[in-house]
């Protein structure tokens, strides 16, 4: 605990000298016409978030403390180079931080070819921990677009579940990490014309069963966007589908994902459906639904949501899953919104409540929850409720 101030007086002058260099290449902006050209750009966030979880009584409540750092530097030396780097500094602290068998190696997490992520404090409660999630190189010239490093690949079409993203399958559950996981990675897209393009990218593994390889084909046909896929997912081969467009005024997007190894007991379909239709009152609904051919219903804890490590072939612990979400905007300050999911095969229930307050510019506060239930002997029992306060400052 002795450690914080330090840590905390280094990541401020770090804030304060980042917020200077952003300004000055505002400055220098205003002089140039080439304010895109031999510019370094800095921007980020610090996000405070309180998180109390409990079962059932308030008084077993267990508390985590996280504060959030993100730095994001971007460096174009010419019309044709980008260069990206992207850093998240988190620091934990509270009970869970103890309580929580290997909480520190789930935060560090698998972290590509090159390990990036390192704790520099886990100690009485507290962990203190640094992460590369971005740093890559870009070079865009006519039709083509070549990136190489650590980078986020997104296939995904649909909000919560994405078949299509073999890259970089994320898990709704962590909405704190806004901008999802990166992979280690080269990619080349090709701009055939304004409404096709060719998009095959290569991800490395640390070992040949890890390698992931695929191309995309992306075209417009009948006012839809459709994409098709084909590749190598760790050692399956895979190839896949999803389109996105509108039935009237209600969008509707899909996707499809099918994996097969050499082994006929591996084969795994994945597909999704979503429909959206925002009402001329104000009030937003989406509708979701999810296939998964390896899902087990048998949902043993909430870290099974929460803490897991999805993979694009298992994407979610269910067969069958719906989700439903309404959201309104009371004023252009504040909004709520409620999400629900139910597994069909599993009789698990999800309520996601959240508001959103916008304080001021570049300030937000947020209060989240996730309950969690399972139908035992006919009734719903709670797994596990989560609390989360959330203050964003951006720059």
């Amino acid at each position: 605990m002795k450690k914080l101030p330090g840590i905390f007086t280094s990541m401020f002058c770090l804030l304060c000298l980042c917020k200077a260099d952003a300004q000055n290449d505002t400055s220098k902006q205003a002089v140039t016409d080439t304010a895109q050209v031999h510019t370094v750009k800095v921007s980020g966030y610090i996000k405070y978030l309180e998180e109390g979880s409990f079962v059932n009584n308030l008084s077993e409540l267990k508390s985590l403390g996280l504060i959030h750092n993100r730095l994001n530097f971007k460096y174009q030396p010419d019309d044709h180079f980008t260069y990206r780097l992207e850093v998240r500094n988190r620091i934990y602290y509270g009970a869970l931080v103890k309580d929580y068998p290997g909480f520190a190696k789930l935060v560090a997490g698998q972290d590509g070819i090159l390990n990036l992520s390192r704790n520099w404090v886990n100690s009485n409660g507290v962990l203190f921990n640094s992460t590369i999630d971005r740093a890559s190189a870009e070079y865009i010239k006519g039709k083509w677009d070549i990136t190489l490093g650590r980078q986020r690949i997104n296939w995904g079409i649909s909000t919560v579940w994405t078949p299509n993203d073999i890259f970089n399958t994320f898990n709704y559950f962590d909405f704190d990490y806004e901008e999802r996981p990166g992979s280690d990675a080269a990619r080349v897209q090709y701009n055939i014309n304004t409404s096709s393009s060719l998009d095959f990218a290569v991800s490395p593994g640390r070992t040949t069963r890890q390698n992931i390889a695929a191309m995309m084909y992306h075209f417009n046909k009948w006012d839809y966007d459709f994409q098709v896929f084909s590749g190598i997912y760790q050692q399956n081969f895979t190839g896949g589908a999803g389109w996105a467009g509108n039935i009237k005024d209600a969008g509707f997007k899909g996707e499809v994902s099918y994996f097969a190894s050499n082994r006929a007991d591996s084969v795994a379909v994945v597909a999704s459906l979503s429909a959206d239709y925002a009402f001329k009152n104000g009030i937003y609904v989406m509708l979701s639904g999810l296939y998964n051919s390896l899902g087990n219903d048998n949902l043993i804890n909430v870290t099974q949501l929460t803490a897991s490590t999805l993979s694009a072939k298992n994407i979610f612990p269910f067969r069958y899953t719906l989700f439903a979400e309404t959201s309104y905007s009371f004023s252009p300050i504040f909004k709520a919104s409620l999400g629900e999911m139910y597994s069909l095969s599993g009789n698990a229930l999800i309520i996601l409540p959240t508001f959103t307050y916008s304080i001021a510019d570049n300030w937000a506060l947020d209060l989240t929850g996730q309950c969690f239930y399972s139908q035992q002997n006919g009734r719903y029992k709670p797994l596990g409720n989560s609390v989360y306060l959330r203050v964003k400052w951006g720059f």
